[in-house]
């Protein structure tokens, strides 16, 4: 059973629906009010998340905006006649050291705070990539801002690694949330072994406890250029993964613990297969495969179990920060989710949290300004699949400047885009965060053709690598099946 109301659609089990009538209003619950959020000075907020010190200063303040886009975080129908039951979950993915997203995330996360009924139980979770690149004051900056917000814990993924392991403990050095990776085995001769953890119980402030489990993803060697990571870590697959999950949710559901989250970095498919293969998960907190998965659909990311009726939930809040989620669930007494909104939201509507903004430049100095946008396109939906309008701008530069023929980007290596307003050398930082050089070369047609082919099979390709090539300097069209 699915209802809608004011545009959150909430799941109801089967095993709750009134057996004479499937309308809502025949549940008999006590409805509980609460209040709007309010505007809040950032300042005091984020001084009680110890980022900075309170300050009685006025000068650049930052504020939480009360609107249709961050007001309406969870519905009456999932509060109604409960206490201690509801859980909600604010959740982020494969942010990908986009820092202006993550002060925008920030922003989202304080009006969070603010907006719960203290009742709800509120966890915060990553399911990894935060971290970009081997900038290591970048990845020290997002390490800040999963500190900042109370995150609970987040799982490695293939782009925590891209920096060496050195400089992975010193980003990670005073991370008050949890570092994790479930599946995999690490040398218990270094200090990585000692800084990741496979599993922890949560407790919250009913003493409600839940199983928190962290998967590392299964091509993590595939992802990775830093080869000496595979000398001290070895990634379980699949199947390996499936068997150790159902041991641990046994061990854990011997404890009496019937609350289990799994933080995922495998992608929006091998998640799939493992609520389908493994009994006893609750919620997967997804990432890697960078899905936009909004809503609930049974079938789809809601798997009923064929043993016991209950569901595994599936959640995935796309890539670079552009969304994040709320995921709302009741719980009956055993454990099981008989209600459940899945609330996705984009943060571009969201200001830039300054507190946050002054945190990352502890790490990476003052930005300077460098230029200014008139006005900016949107974001292509799938940045490895259309033309980019944002590496369209960038082509026409880097030709300009090198006096070419014509100038090419890969897709993949855009990371952000451009936007209204001044532009500094940090928003160029987000968007070239690889720190590729460029080349000039001299290349034949039939080089450039072959080029050209191979790029646009990313177009029958799901995850859409290699990416096209964007370009300046020439025209070229691909069919839907990826043929030039």
């Amino acid at each position: 059973m699915q209802i809608t109301k004011k545009d959150i659609n909430t799941w109801i089990s089967p095993k709750i629906k009134n057996q004479n009538n499937d309308n809502l209003s025949n549940i008999e619950t006590e409805k509980v009010k609460f209040d709007k959020p309010v505007r809040v000075n950032a300042d005091v907020a984020l001084a009680s998340l110890g980022v900075v010190a309170k300050t009685t200063s006025t000068q650049e303040q930052s504020n939480i905006k009360s609107s249709n886009v961050t007001g309406e975080l969870i519905s009456d129908e999932m509060l109604n006649g409960q206490s201690g039951n509801v859980t909600s979950i604010f959740y982020v993915n494969d942010i990908h050291g986009r820092l202006s997203n993550m002060e925008r995330i920030t922003t989202a996360s304080l009006n969070f705070d603010k907006t719960m009924p203290s009742y709800v139980d509120t966890l915060k979770f990553s399911a990894g990539d935060i971290m970009l690149g081997s900038s290591l004051s970048v990845n020290q900056a997002a390490n800040s801002f999963l500190n900042a917000n109370n995150f609970m814990a987040n799982v490695i993924g293939n782009h925590e690694v891209d920096q060496n392991i050195g400089d992975f403990l010193t980003a990670t050095q005073d991370a008050v949330y949890k570092v994790m990776g479930a599946n995999t085995d690490i040398d218990k001769s270094t200090k990585l072994y000692n800084r990741v953890i496979d599993s922890y119980i949560q407790e919250d402030k009913d003493s409600n406890k839940y199983a928190i489990i962290a998967l590392m993803p299964f091509d993590l060697e595939l992802r990775s250029s830093n080869k000496a990571l595979f000398d001290v870590l070895e990634v379980k697959q699949k199947e390996e993964t499936i068997q150790y999950l159902q041991n641990e949710i046994a061990r854990y559901s011997d404890e009496g613990i019937n609350r289990v989250i799994v933080l995922s970095h495998i992608g929006y498919q091998n998640d799939i297969d493992i609520a389908k293969s493994v009994q006893g998960i609750d919620i997967i907190i997804g990432g890697h495969s960078h899905d936009l998965v909004d809503d609930l659909t049974v079938g789809d990311n809601l798997i009923i179990s064929k043993e016991s009726g209950a569901p595994t939930i599936i959640t995935q809040a796309g890539r670079d920060g552009n969304y994040y989620g709320i995921l709302n669930v009741q719980f009956d007494d055993n454990g099981e989710i008989i209600k459940a909104e899945n609330i996705v939201k984009p943060t571009s509507v969201l200001e830039r949290n300054l507190d946050m903004q002054k945190e990352f430049n502890k790490f990476l100095g003052e930005p300077e300004i460098v230029g200014r946008i008139n006005s900016a396109a949107e974001m292509p939906k799938n940045n490895l699949k259309e033309e980019n309008p944002h590496a369209s701008f960038l082509t026409d530069i880097m030709r300009k400047k090198y006096d070419t023929d014509i100038a090419l980007i890969n897709a993949g290596t855009i990371r952000g885009a451009f936007s209204s307003g001044d532009i500094s050398t940090r928003d160029i930082g987000e968007i070239f965060p690889f720190k590729d050089k460029i080349a000039v070369i001299d290349i034949t047609e039939e080089k450039l053709v072959q080029a050209v082919k191979y790029c646009a099979t990313a177009l029958k390709q799901e995850d859409g690598k290699p990416g096209l090539l964007q370009v300046s300097g020439i025209r070229y069209s691909v069919s839907d099946d990826g043929e030039l």
